[in-house]
């Protein structure tokens, strides 16, 4: 039998990931000096509820705001530092700052900014449910993840 790798479930199986692999994802750009690379996706993967990547923020990156209304989010700090501005839905704002080995909750419901550190850091996120038709904010780099199904993972 021939290994169909757009086929259904295909890359549903357990595995590894080194970082070289992670590396070598393409990247998506969130904002001026914010890169993200998602290693685990329904695209790629065929993951049903989550997915997950690592986002790359330079020192002075530009500031990114956003409602997040159907999933919810953490991000783990490896180096670095990360500061986001949540707002609830009566105005409240809270300033939240997470280091190195240290993980931020972002629910549903919130609206949020991402604000410059000053610091090169580097977080790894995952985020829930995962939408059906996946990643539907930037279609082009859901082209790209899909484009590497051709692969065997590694």
């Amino acid at each position: 039998m021939t290994y169909d790798a757009n086929g259904e479930n295909a890359r549903r199986y357990p595995r590894a990931m080194s970082d070289d692999y992670i590396e070598s994802l393409p990247q998506m750009d969130w904002a001026d000096g914010i890169g993200t690379k998602i290693f685990l996706s329904r695209e790629l993967d065929d993951a049903r509820y989550f997915r997950h990547g690592m986002m790359y923020v330079e020192p002075e990156h530009g500031e990114v705001g956003w409602f997040q209304s159907n999933f919810d989010e953490t991000q783990y700090c490896i180096e670095g530092m990360m500061r986001v501005i949540a707002k609830d839905r009566t105005g409240k704002e809270v300033v939240l700052e997470i280091g190195p080995g240290e993980v931020l909750y972002l629910p549903a419901g919130y609206s949020y900014k991402m604000v410059p550190t000053g610091v090169r850091s580097k977080l790894m996120f995952t985020s829930g449910p995962s939408p059906r038709p996946g990643i539907v904010e930037q279609k082009e780099y859901s082209k790209a993840l899909r484009s590497l199904r051709t692969e065997v993972a590694r």
